[in-house]
């Protein structure tokens, strides 16, 4: 009879907060490629004027006007 070998495979897992990390950093790196995609494609602007903080001023202004 041959011997077989046992091999043991250790599994590498995150902790809940590591979790959360890595998950907060997949949805922010999505939402910045949507956001240039939606300002650039759908919007027809300049994709870099997506990381200009008076776009966002600009648009809490008009969604908070629109709001009350």
């Amino acid at each position: 009879m041959s011997e077989q070998k046992k091999t043991t495979q250790t599994k590498t897992q995150l902790t809940p907060f590591g979790r959360f990390i890595v998950t907060m950093f997949f949805l922010w790196i999505t939402a910045t490629i949507g956001a240039l995609i939606g300002y650039s494609v759908i919007g027809k602007g300049n994709p870099i004027e997506v990381f200009d903080p008076q776009t966002w001023i600009h648009l809490v202004e008009v969604l908070y006007q629109s709001f009350f």
